[in-house]
């Protein structure tokens, strides 16, 4: 008798696992609905910071030349003036603009001097191209940056970077920087037959960090 209980036992627990394992691989044999949808051509595309320049005889374009050109320069003399004209071409704000210049003598018969020393220059921005509109003079800041004291000479000004010129926001008023030369009235004959090429390079920023 007691045999035969534990073969039942045995039946009915073999039954119970079959039982189990059938609900487990049951469960396992449902169907579920699924749905997709796609987001595609996501792209990722820069703009472009492009800083142009004009003058007062030359079309918008990266390079012009002779902007401002002084001849026959005498001391205390009349100043030359010139403008350069600044754009933004491209679809990327302009923080501020910082202008390098490099000043280079090309006549020195005396070996004696450098012209660019007796040089006195007026820096002016705006928004025309007297810089009569908006206009901010630079020339002092300048002077205390790189000379200590006024006037400011072209000598001074050579090798430096000044970064503080506004900035133009993409398609907005073009930017005019305003350059008046006069040759100091103190300068003496050892100046006579000198002369000097100076280059401006303009470098448009697009945070005032840089």
């Amino acid at each position: 008798m007691e045999v035969k209980n534990m073969l039942n036992r045995k039946i009915a627990t073999s039954f119970l696992s079959i039982a189990m394992v059938l609900a487990v691989v049951g469960t396992g044999t449902y169907a579920f609905f699924t749905g997709t949808a796609t987001s595609s051509a996501n792209t990722f595309a820069t703009g472009n910071l492009d800083l142009d320049i004009d003058d007062n005889n030359e079309n918008v374009t990266q390079n012009v030349t002779a902007s401002i050109v002084g001849s026959n320069m005498v001391p205390g003399g009349t100043a030359s003036t010139g403008f350069i004209s600044l754009h933004n071409s491209g679809t990327v704000d302009i923080a501020e603009i910082e202008m390098t210049t490099t000043a280079t003598e090309t006549a020195d018969p005396g070996n004696d001097s450098n012209l660019g020393d007796v040089i006195n220059l007026t820096v002016l921005s705006g928004n025309d191209n007297t810089c009569t509109s908006g206009q901010v003079s630079h020339t002092d800041t300048l002077a205390t940056l790189f000379g200590g004291t006024s006037p400011l000479t072209l000598s001074e000004l050579n090798g430096q970077t000044f970064d503080a010129f506004p900035g133009i926001t993409a398609g907005g008023a073009d930017k005019y920087i305003c350059i008046s030369a006069q040759m100091d009235s103190g300068a003496g004959n050892a100046y006579q037959g000198d002369a000097v090429s100076v280059d401006f390079l303009f470098t448009g920023n697009q945070d005032v960090s840089q």
